[in-house]
């Protein structure tokens, strides 16, 4: 009955196997959440652009809107020092089916030299031609 209630301790430790297999799974796990870390800030950068450029894609809009009449054609610009890296490109033309109906297209394009998005905007305005 001694016996069963005395223990002999195993002293020797952890083997060079048991230590390689957790150090391997440890990198596994390191790897994934700096993945994942990769992936959020790309992700973030996304939402940041569409953010901006929605805001800068409604400014345009507004612009156009309170212009007294609409000519079509081609237009282009940057946004100055507020957003150095946002220029736009515009695109207006009459739909020749309705009278004073055009369409309006406005892209919005962010060239920062590391990448370039774009997000495109059609939309429709009643107005009288100049």
């Amino acid at each position: 009955m001694t016996s069963i209630l005395i223990r002999k301790w195993n002293k020797n430790g952890f083997t060079l196997l048991e230590i390689v297999i957790s150090l391997g799974l440890i990198a596994i796990a390191l790897l994934a959440v700096l993945r994942l870390q990769a992936q959020n800030l790309n992700l973030q950068s996304e939402a940041q652009f569409i953010t901006v450029a929605n805001y800068l894609v409604q400014d345009r809009l507004s612009r156009i809107q309170s212009e007294s009449g609409l000519e079509p054609g081609h237009f282009s610009g940057d946004f100055g020092s507020d957003f150095p890296y946002f220029r736009y490109q515009e695109e207006i033309e009459e739909i020749t089916d309705i009278e004073h109906l055009f369409k309006v297209r406005v892209t919005i394009i962010l060239d920062d030299g590391e990448s370039a998005k774009d997000l495109l905007v059609t939309t429709y305005h009643y107005r009288e031609k100049l």
